[in-house]
């Protein structure tokens, strides 16, 4: 454990002391723009091009070798000037060129893994995902790393800031985790497993949340509300109307709860004035700290959201959890409509969990997940909702055994946990043990289900939204439940007595 902390703590430490020789005005503003092009890039997935062709050729596109195969870029190039204009393709551009140069210095380094996230657009888009979280957190550390007077060129920014995240944060999130997962064997008392994974973030480096706005159904509420959207150009990935239209889009996919009185209108108001009132080229915000203090306070802001727009921390590892828009640089707050767009999006997360109307609804919408995924491994879901008064979640069939999954839609926001190994652990440690009760509480009652479909063989499991660490094989976190049926397969050829229920 000592060995996992200085890990931890010298990685903070080699952050901090990579940033210090910067000067904060220019590191802040073109990486800021370098992650504009990184979620452009990422965001090019969301284009129907109508070109089958063009789009294996864009995403085949061998970024390593950039400089061999200058004209096949160049007709890439102008295929998205055609389509965006000359300001986005410029950074797209100066994104690959980056990428190319980058991918050359982690494989002169030894980094192959790394380097080969650039071997074509398509890997490329694929690690920048999966470091965007990194990305964001090394930004929210700069206002107070940065202390130099060393200026940061617009070309230079991944070569100076990618290996920060790939040599240092990187491993030092897994060292975190490692942690997270010892102490959280520890507490539960089961033999520590140095292999064992905790799988925090779901598909496509989503962190996993009760139910996702794409999941959820539309009200014809939701719908009519809809019609306010505000047309967009369609020259550009981002801008201050799509921000708006995401929160509008919020508003009307969760409209049954009622989020515009509850503190989300609050947060809306404000984006929506900051999107309004201190929008730069559509893209950019800037607002004076006693613009900021006015604003929030005219719609009615509490202390709670008006600190949670600013991070305010000076480690990484809670810059890490931060989604605060607003960077401090100099005498104004710095933001973009893609860092205005997460913070709503989290917000909402963070009043609709509290509402237990809306964690009902979410367990049916995780209950129905969790039935495709198992309809597609094989599982015939049967039509059983209770028996004698008994209510079940998810009942299935699949070579004449019975398989009775119970769905946990419990969720904390990883912000709380993500960085606190100790609150990880403990949080877990409850998790565990009253998922471990719900399997031996269903175990006691399996003669319902016996005899309901007049089979003899009955299996419980638990799947958790939240990922959690155990050593219990009945319990099966969500963001692996493509691996569901290998779970069960390996169930039925163990040994099944009674007491796999509290200790699998």
């Amino acid at each position: 454990m000592e060995e996992l902390e200085g890990r931890i703590s010298e990685g903070q430490a080699r952050i901090s002391a990579a940033l210090n020789p910067y000067e904060v005005t220019s590191a802040v503003g073109h990486w800021l723009d370098t992650l504009r092009g990184i979620e452009e890039l990422i965001n090019l997935l969301t284009i129907d091009w109508d070109d089958e062709s063009f789009e294996r050729e864009l995403y085949a596109f061998p970024v390593q070798q950039f400089t061999e195969h200058m004209a096949r870029f160049m007709d890439i190039r102008q295929r998205l000037l055609a389509r965006f204009g000359e300001f986005f393709v410029n950074r797209f551009s100066n994104l690959i060129a980056q990428g190319a140069a980058i991918a050359t210095s982690f494989a002169g380094h030894g980094l192959i893994e790394a380097a080969s996230g650039f071997q074509t657009l398509g890997s490329m888009i694929g690690y920048l995902q999966s470091r965007r979280r990194h990305l964001v957190g090394l930004l929210h550390l700069m206002p107070t790393a940065c202390r130099g007077s060393k200026p940061v060129a617009q070309l230079d920014t991944l070569n100076i800031f990618l290996p920060i995240v790939e040599l240092t944060a990187v491993p030092m999130m897994g060292a975190q985790y490692a942690m997270m997962v010892k102490l959280a064997q520890q507490r539960l008392g089961i033999t520590e497993d140095a292999c064992a994974e905790l799988a925090m973030l779901n598909g496509l480096f989503l962190e996993p949340e009760r139910v996702s706005i794409v999941e959820m159904p539309m009200s014809d509420e939701g719908l009519q509300m809809l019609t306010a959207k505000e047309p967009l150009l369609t020259d550009r990935l981002f801008s201050a109307a799509e921000l708006r239209n995401d929160v509008l889009f919020i508003e009307a996919a969760y409209a049954e709860f009622n989020l515009w009185e509850s503190e989300f209108a609050a947060a809306a108001s404000v984006v929506r004035r900051l999107s309004k009132e201190y929008i730069e080229r559509d893209y950019w915000i800037q607002i004076s700290p006693t613009a900021l203090v006015r604003l929030a306070a005219q719609a009615g802001a509490s202390q709670a959201l008006t600190a949670a727009l600013t991070c305010g921390s000076g480690t990484y590892m809670q810059c890490l959890s931060s989604y605060a828009p607003l960077i401090l640089v100099g005498e104004h707050y710095l933001s973009t409509v893609t860092l205005l767009s997460r913070f709503v999006y989290s917000w909402r997360a963070r009043i609709l969990n509290r509402k237990k109307r809306f964690q009902i609804r979410a367990g049916f919408i995780f209950e129905d997940q969790v039935k495709l995924a198992l309809e597609k491994q094989g599982f015939v879901v049967q039509d059983i909702v209770r028996i004698n008064r008994q209510e079940f979640d998810v009942v299935t069939l699949r070579d004449d055994v019975i398989w009775n999954v119970q769905c946990k839609n419990n969720f904390v926001d990883l912000e709380r946990v993500d960085s606190d190994a100790v609150a990880f652990a403990r949080y877990n440690r409850g998790l565990v043990r009253s998922y471990e009760k719900a399997l031996v509480k269903e175990k006691g009652r399996e003669h319902l289900l016996k005899g309901k479909l007049s089979v003899d063989s009955v299996q419980h499991l638990v799947v958790s939204r939240f990922p959690v660490v155990t050593g219990n094989s009945r319990i099966v976190v969500f963001s692996r439940i493509a691996d569901f049926g290998q779970r069960a397969d390996a169930i039925l050829a163990a040994s099944t007595d009674d007491s796999s229920y509290a200790r699998a």
